[in-house]
């Protein structure tokens, strides 16, 4: 894949290096938002199994042959559909060891795993399934943490 320059892509964003130099953050359209999600999407792992586990219509699509597979579904509406199940496969005892809180909520039988823990909230919490993904984990959670925009102070009423 090529990737355009970066003054190329500000200048379609209707920007510069100089105007963005000190700001926090800029407007962008939701279709390049999109895009550039869907790029990434393209170069994650993908759990193919779960995936057709958890949407039971693509796998009958699948099986029908309407489309080639799960992760093309995925890549090309999936995602951006919100579905569910593409996450790597959580390493049990890893998962359990690393996520105390988890371990303990499976003993008091509030969770029957950590891979149900981890597609419940855990992927969501930026959780790592397993030991391989802990960075990509964090760079995610740093990077959205970093683009949170600051809530509005709320006047109390008097």
């Amino acid at each position: 894949m090529i990737v355009p320059h970066y003054d190329a892509i500000l200048h379609a964003l209707g920007t510069s290096r100089k105007d963005i130099q000190d700001k926090t953050e800029i407007k962008i359209p939701v279709a390049f938002l999109k895009f550039l999600l869907t790029v990434a999407v393209q170069h994650g792992d993908f759990n193919e199994a779960d995936y057709l586990a958890e949407n039971p219509d693509v796998a009958n699509a699948l099986r029908s042959k309407k489309i080639a597979s799960g992760k093309e579904h995925y890549l090309s509406v999936g995602f951006l559909e919100g579905r569910r199940g593409a996450l790597p496969a959580v390493d049990e005892a890893w998962y359990r060891k690393v996520n105390t809180d988890v371990a303990a909520a499976i003993r008091a039988g509030k969770l029957s795993s950590g891979g149900e823990h981890f597609k419940l909230i855990g992927a969501e919490e930026f959780r790592a399934p397993s030991k391989e993904y802990v960075s990509d984990c964090l760079t995610w959670k740093v990077a959205l943490e970093k683009a949170q925009m600051p809530t509005a102070a709320v006047k109390p009423k008097r």
